[in-house]
């Protein structure tokens, strides 16, 4: 693999970016509740876009293939469900 200007680019604007969200996490974490719970300083809104994105990242890594894989293509109708769940959600 050769390295090209571009891809040099967005590697080191990559990483700056994080060692820059690092560095401000570090900076207003002080103690384990901080780091956990972002001293509850977060609304409603976080909290929900949180638990439904965890509640996605189970179905749709773990649940929706496993039920592919078990039954077939033909439960690949869970993925319209689950869009129309979290749509109304």
């Amino acid at each position: 693999m050769t390295m090209n200007t571009p891809m040099l680019v967005t590697f080191l604007v990559y990483i700056l970016g994080i060692v820059t969200i690092v560095s401000l996490a570090y900076c207003i974490t002080h103690n384990f509740d901080d780091y956990i719970l972002g001293s509850r300083r977060f609304g409603a809104l976080v909290t929900a876009f949180s638990a439904g994105a965890s509640d996605m990242s189970g179905w749709l890594l773990m649940g929706l293939p496993g039920a592919i894989f078990l039954s077939g293509i033909s439960e690949s109708w869970i993925a319209i469900g689950l869009t129309i769940g979290a749509y109304l959600n």
